[in-house]
């Protein structure tokens, strides 16, 4: 009995082997077990265009007066009186701030009486000692002494002066770092005024080394915009380019000239942050295609005329505003601008429609 259930399970395995065979063969003869070619690959074209690109070179800084000074106590003192503030107009030589003068007057009159005492003994030595009444020691330290003397009242009167702080330039008051009170000392590094004219405006940024060649042998155009007031663009000029290169930073610096007409002096003020943009490079009516259609740095996919992939070079892509710049000869083909990131060549493709294909 067992053995009679036992060649009935063989039987039947070998007749399901033998319809699985049966079956395999039947797909591979119909083709039905063959594999799907994969669909085409949808990409949007479009066709190259004449431009106008420029290549620039941007960066920020912030608006300074060129001829803007911060003024530095020379004495050493409390504040006793400020003759200007924030927004006054000031001349050369305009009295803006006092330091306490009673303790350099009183040094100033010591100075005087011992400087009075040693030249009137200078005056009777020299008398005696050309009368050959007195020995050339006794003139020789009495000339000293009265040298001496002289050089410490002079010092004596210009710190005295000193304690008085005139401003160095016209311009306006940009900055009151001080109040009355307030202890100042050279050492200490306490500003006091800083002044700046608003007639004469510059910005300095700093910009990439590998640029400088650009710079060295040429003379970019300059564009410039407040940061707050973007769309009120700014007339701009190079004044200087610096001779060196920072090692520190690989970088070098650029300061420009800012020419605001009048609708531009009421709101451009010094500390401003400045948007500005170096024209290196200006090409005309050249070809076209936008950023997107570059691929691994310098690939571009075209459409042949079968509809599929064709990988092409750019040896030195130019950019510039959102597009690459083509060879003429590519004039009037079909360029990939979306899609072409998993692309073969030789890929068959599906122009997706609404694109210049």
């Amino acid at each position: 009995m067992r053995n009679g259930r036992r060649r009935f399970i063989q039987a039947s395995f070998i007749l399901l082997i033998i319809a699985i065979v049966i079956l395999a063969r039947f797909l591979t003869i119909s083709g039905i077990g063959r594999a799907v070619p994969p669909p085409p690959t949808p990409v949007r074209v479009e066709k190259p265009v004449k431009r106008r690109l420029e290549e620039t070179l941007s960066a920020y800084g912030n608006l300074k007066s060129a001829n803007q000074v911060t003024l530095l106590p020379k004495v050493a003192g409390s504040i006793t009186a400020l003759f200007a503030e924030v927004g006054d107009a000031v001349e050369e030589g305009s009295l803006l701030a006092e330091i306490d003068r009673e303790a350099y007057k009183f040094d100033l009159i010591r100075a005087e009486a011992v400087y009075v005492n040693a030249a009137s003994t200078w005056e009777r030595i020299d008398r005696l000692f050309t009368a050959g009444n007195s020995t050339r020691q006794n003139w020789e330290e009495a000339r000293a002494a009265h040298t001496a003397a002289e050089a410490q009242s002079a010092a004596a009167k210009l710190r005295f002066d000193w304690t008085l702080v005139h401003s160095p330039v016209v311009g306006v008051v940009l900055v009151r770092h001080v109040n009355v009170g307030s202890l100042v000392a050279p050492d200490a590094g306490t500003p006091l005024y800083t002044v700046g004219s608003l007639d004469n405006l510059e910005v300095a940024v700093r910009l990439p080394a590998a640029y400088y060649p650009a710079f060295n042998t040429g003379d970019p155009a300059v564009r410039a915009a407040a940061d707050s007031f973007p769309d009120s663009p700014l007339e701009a000029q190079i004044r200087s380019v610096a001779p060196w290169i920072d090692p520190a930073t690989r970088t070098f610096t650029v300061t420009c000239r800012i020419l605001p007409d009048e609708s531009a002096r009421l709101f451009l003020l010094p500390g401003m942050l400045l948007y500005v943009e170096f024209v290196l490079d200006v090409r005309d009516e050249v070809l076209t295609l936008p950023e997107s259609a570059l691929g691994g740095g310098k690939w571009i996919w075209s459409v042949d005329s079968e509809g599929r992939a064709r990988r092409l070079e750019l040896e030195v892509p130019f950019l510039s505003s959102g597009y690459v710049v083509v060879p003429g000869e590519w004039e009037g083909g079909r360029f990939i601008v979306e899609g072409q990131h998993f692309l073969r060549e030789g890929t068959e493709l599906r122009i997706l429609s609404g694109t210049d294909g």
